[in-house]
């Protein structure tokens, strides 16, 4: 077999997560964001301006075209700048909950089971949608709170005085220093608030899938509490940021605008009364100090979205970052094949001398071939490493130690190559069809039907009212399990893979439907390659070799 080359240099570390940016047509939306900020700062300034020469010219000829420009300016600049907006968040949040998505189904099913689905929904929902508020939304008004007012300065120089507007332009850095103190300050405050939400969202969608259990329990009131208790939490969490928002709201009021307000009015009539400035200029100037404020009122009014954007960002990074601490897309050598079968085939599984583990270690030093047409049953007691095993045969774990190749493929490119059937059969709601089509999406009816009877279920399908068109609930109700096990196992044979991994196919079923299974096992025939995990006895009649696993170890059985 060819030696395939690392495309990373080290095999031991995980590769970062790459950091998620912006696309084009977002920081298109936020530079014309700013742009038509500028734009509807520039009309109201017009708007002003042609107010106080109104004044100055009264009872004479009044400027008509600064007076219409200007709202019309502004009216249109706010117009675009809502749509531009809008559809450019909308964007961003498809482009980062494809990327929470891609990551949920790169991780595979080892790092899920240790995830909570209610925080990935969460996560994939309101925090996708704060934290492109955030970075969409937020971030252009905050630069534009930074430079629209130097267009207000620039106006009041050339239209008013310099003087005055150096005096504006000294009080213009509080702002920024206030906002980023303020940031420090509420910064592990958003992290909490987020934190709640996903924790309440994970409750609510834990106690829903299992709420008949619960009932059966005697256990639902408890849980009722729980999330009492859960959502009382998370109120005091956004009650705390939304504290901080109010404070800034209240320092940028009483602090900022007044002080702004009151020293603008001061030289206003100030200068009026020397004769530097006019009357319609001064007015004028009164004006422009309140544009002065209003990027910086949008600011402070934003602010809650921004922290909870911080908080959203936060936990999606650290969601996708978690995701590459459990798979590697790493493509490792294989080891050259040196063994071959009694009839000259090179083994179509490999697995060289592989270490593994969580806190502990899992395998030691495990060595396995297995050969196109074989048939390889896998025992041990419970908790010696069987089905790990088999999940990295899978691709659903990585090797810590040595490699793993089935079918010529490696690494994370292992999900690919077999077809799986496990303990529990995951059958999603919809048609049956649509179960099998998960599989091969091209898959016709004449195909869908001769997978079914390889499975040995098609009889029983074509007894369901509509056939394969038959509506399943939820995880498949509406079927028994040994049906669900056998439809699992059809799923397997439509996907075309010769390499088949059973997981305990027949551990939650009784034993007439234990025997169908094992009889549809039987009769694939030796163009597939079947791997299965079992405690039951009767499963190891078909089996070429049993592997026994026994303390991180695997020996074969006479």
């Amino acid at each position: 077999m060819k030696l395939r080359q690392r495309k990373a240099a080290s095999s031991s570390a995980a590769r970062p997560a790459v950091p998620y940016r912006l696309s084009n047509l977002a920081v298109v939306t936020i530079v014309l964001n700013v742009v038509l900020t500028w734009c509807a700062v520039g009309g109201m300034c017009l708007t002003f301006i042609g107010a106080g020469k109104i004044i100055d010219a009264y009872p004479g000829d009044y400027p008509v075209t600064l007076i219409i420009a200007g709202p019309v300016l502004v009216f249109l600049a706010v117009l675009l700048r809502t749509i531009i907006e809008a559809r450019g968040q909308i964007s961003e949040e498809c482009r980062i909950r494809h990327r929470i998505v891609d990551a949920v189904f790169g991780a595979g099913p080892a790092h899920m089971a240790t995830t909570r689905t209610g925080a990935v929904v969460s996560l994939a929902t309101e925090s996708s949608e704060k934290m492109m508020a955030l970075r969409v939304k937020f971030v252009a008004q905050v630069i534009s709170s930074l430079s629209a007012p130097l267009l207000v300065i620039a106006t009041v120089a050339v239209a008013i005085s310099v003087k005055i507007a150096l005096v504006l332009l000294a009080m213009l850095p509080i702002v920024p220093l206030l906002i980023g103190a303020f940031r420090k300050v509420v910064s592990k405050v958003s992290s909490g608030s987020q934190d709640s939400r996903k924790a309440l969202a994970a409750a609510y969608m834990n106690a829903l899938q299992s709420l008949s259990t619960l009932q059966l329990l005697g256990a639902a009131g408890r849980v009722a509490e729980q999330l009492a208790e859960t959502g009382e939490k998370n109120r005091v969490a956004v009650m705390k940021l939304l504290r901080g928002n109010q404070l800034i709201l209240f320092v940028m009021d009483s602090a900022f605008s007044l002080a702004l307000v009151t020293v603008t009015a001061g030289l206003a009539m100030w200068n009026a009364a020397n004769g530097t400035i006019t009357t319609g200029q001064a007015i004028a100037l009164v004006g422009l100090s309140i544009l002065l404020l209003e990027p910086m009122d949008q600011v402070g009014a934003f602010f809650y979205v921004g922290m909870s954007g911080l908080g959203a960002q936060r936990g999606i990074f650290a969601f996708l970052r978690k995701r590459t601490t459990t798979t590697n897309d790493e493509v490792r050598p294989s080891r050259k094949v040196d063994v071959k079968n009694a009839d000259g085939s090179e083994p179509v599984v490999i697995v060289d001398n592989v270490d593994f583990g969580y806190e502990q270690p899992v395998l030691r030093g495990v060595n396995l071939n297995i050969y196109p047409g074989e048939r390889v049953a896998i025992v041990g007691r419970s908790g010696q490493g069987k089905s790990t095993l088999l999940s990295l045969i899978k691709g659903a774990l990585q090797p810590t130690e040595g490699t793993v190749e089935v079918a010529g493929a490696s690494g994370t490119a292992l999900a690919g190559a077999s077809a799986s059937v496990m303990q529990t059969t995951w059958l999603f709601s919809g048609t049956i069809a649509d179960n099998l089509r998960i599989a091969r999406p091209d898959a016709t009816e004449t195909d869908m039907w001769q997978a079914l009877e390889r499975a040995l279920v098609a009889d029983e399908i074509r007894r369901l009212p509509d056939g394969i068109d038959t509506v399943l609930g939820e995880q498949g109700l509406g079927l028994s399990g040994g049906q669900a096990q056998r439809l699992s196992l059809a799923r397997a044979i439509i996907s075309g893979r010769k390499i088949v991994l059973l997981d305990e196919p027949t551990s939650h079923v009784d034993l007439v439907s234990e025997r169908k299974i094992l009889n549809a096992i039987d009769d694939l025939g030796r163009d597939y390659t079947l791997i299965m995990v079992t405690h039951r006895l009767g499963a190891l009649a078909g089996m070429d070799r049993v592997v026994e696993v026994d303390n991180g170890e695997i020996k074969e059985r006479a």
